[in-house]
């Protein structure tokens, strides 16, 4: 049995729910239950305190999932109606809204492979959910549930920025007790958690704030009640040590399952990313693909964005947020600022079917691997002096990946022929390393890899595949 406890509970104990049996343990925290956005008049300001404030404005945006899962120890095919009852275990957790439409972030492993996903709002209101897209790896998935009413979204903040000490607190479904709040702090940075041979968490903010069996993709929020962490997994047999994924980073996989391309399969063109200003997080450019319909726009890389359409832009998912249901080729304005001036400009997103293959793609199909960029965090373990890398989500069998024994997981840092060398930060790089002269009439090209926090490096056959031996 891991050491790592995964924090969903479910109600029957057995076969399905077996990791979850250590973590009992830990409920050894008084955590408070939630507070009603309602206010009694007459209460002192000295008792509405900061945490009180930020708890009133996360809690509207956390919602309780409840879901059915077959036992693996149960489970038979066919299952007779007698034996149905008896081979389902029921499960719950929690998530945080994202966008008022009814999209709703959780951990992958909260709705992995169940069914009759049932979602509780904020005010007792019951609707039923489903899984949008999941990203097994990071442990994210977005759920959806239809409302006839906006729902109320999280402010999202950042983690780039957090301190050791700092005030947290948590809000979740805490042993199926709906919206309990925990207060605590943040414990350390950069953590790096193997759950299991499957299952590695990297870059995990850890907290002393009580984080139980149910809290799984629950928030984690600073004093100003800004998410800055989706609570994921606690130590086994300890006492407050308990970690949350970082937003930052998790903002990051948000943005590409709600993309325009995933979701209404429409194509923009831009590359984002927030800097941390003093007032606020800021979103800027960092790229704008050629033939674009953000080039189209007149939108380039370093302009500031400030708005799109109605939504104020902060970040990478606000761009997709924005975007998402707007129709093909109809124009929606785009405030940036470029030169201290703004400026509003239309961007109309296009079919899917009428664009150009991106960075991404070109990747999957000349080396066998989908990819995505994540934050120099992620793999200082190996480097102080490293800026990041590419996420291998999926390796294509046979592929020259493949072959070369990269293994979904792995962050690729970087390609070298002789004595070039160029560091692999974004898609982009990689395509425009595979276009050189040299590369292109080479046989092979050395890669370098970071798995389970260790430096790997190997060869790659681009046309052909000999055997590749993985060396430290």
């Amino acid at each position: 049995m891991s050491e790592w406890i995964s924090q969903t509970s479910f109600r029957s104990f057995d076969g399905f729910v077996r990791r979850s049996i250590p973590v009992i343990l830990l409920a050894t925290c008084i955590a408070g239950s939630g507070v009603s956005p309602t206010w009694a008049k007459g209460i002192a300001p000295t008792r509405r305190t900061a945490v009180v404030d930020a708890v009133a404005k996360i809690q509207p945006a956390v919602v309780s999932i409840a879901s059915e899962k077959l036992s693996a120890s149960n489970a038979r095919w066919p299952i007779s109606p007698d034996e149905s009852a008896k081979a389902r275990v029921s499960g719950m957790g929690t998530g945080v809204i994202v966008d008022g439409r009814g999209y709703i972030l959780t951990n992958h492993h909260v709705v992995d492979r169940v069914e009759g996903i049932e979602v509780r709002l904020s005010d007792g209101t019951m609707l039923p959910a489903r899984v949008i897209q999941s990203d097994p790896v990071m442990d994210l998935a977005l759920i959806k549930v239809d409302s006839t009413k906006p729902l109320a979204e999280a402010v999202i903040g950042t983690s780039s920025d957090l301190m050791v000490g700092e005030d947290v607190i948590t809000v979740g479904n805490a042993f199926g007790y709906e919206n309990t709040v925990s207060v605590g702090i943040v414990s350390a940075l950069g953590r790096n958690v193997t759950l299991s041979d499957d299952q590695v968490y990297r870059n995990l903010i850890q907290t002393d704030a009580c984080i139980n069996p149910g809290n799984s993709g629950g928030p984690l929020v600073n004093i100003r009640g800004e998410l800055i962490g989706i609570n994921v997994a606690v130590r086994a047999g300890a006492q407050g040590i308990g970690f949350a994924l970082p937003i930052d980073d998790v903002l990051r996989s948000a943005a590409e399952m709600m993309s325009t391309r995933r979701i209404s399969a429409t194509w923009h063109g831009l590359a984002t990313e927030t800097r941390v200003g003093e007032e606020r997080p800021r979103l800027f450019v960092s790229q704008v693909q050629s033939t674009s319909p953000g080039e189209t726009a007149g939108i380039k890389s370093g302009d500031e964005i400030i708005k799109i359409g109605r939504i104020d832009a902060r970040n990478p998912l606000d761009v997709e947020r924005a975007l998402m249901e707007s129709r093909v080729d109809a124009p929606v304005p785009v405030v940036v600022k470029r030169g201290g001036q703004e400026k509003t400009v239309q961007l109309a997103v296009r079919s899917l079917s009428r664009a150009q293959p991106d960075a991404g793609d070109q990747i999957w199909w000349l080396l066998g691997v989908k990819t995505r960029p994540v934050s120099p965090a992620t793999v200082a373990s190996v480097s102080p002096d490293l800026h990041g890398g590419l996420y291998v989500s999926d390796v294509l069998p046979g592929s020259s990946a493949d072959r070369a024994s990269i293994q979904p997981g792995d962050i690729l840092i970087g390609l070298s022929l002789g004595e070039r060398h160029w560091e692999t930060i974004l898609p982009d790089n990689v395509l425009h390393i595979l276009k050189q002269p040299q590369v292109s009439n080479a046989q092979q090209l050395t890669y370098f890899i970071v798995r389970s926090n260790k430096l790997y490096h190997g060869l790659m056959t681009i046309a052909t595949a000999p055997e590749t031996t993985l060396r430290r």
